[in-house]
């Protein structure tokens, strides 16, 4: 999950690792910058609940 706003590290380099990570998806939050988790709180905590769930599913 990257900010498109995000002056710090950008988000266009994160697509790179998405292969990495079987169990991943890759997110570009508009209107958020380097701390997501406060610029889009209610967004953020849905997305990383969706893929606790999915990762949860798999350990079963």
């Amino acid at each position: 999950m990257t900010g498109r706003q995000d002056a710090s590290v950008g988000y266009r380099d994160a697509w790179q690792i998405i292969e990495t990570y079987p169990r991943g998806t890759y997110v570009v939050l508009d209107r958020a910058g380097h701390n997501l988790q406060i610029e889009q709180e209610t967004l953020f905590n849905a997305l990383v609940n969706e893929w606790l769930n999915r990762v949860e599913e798999c350990l079963k």
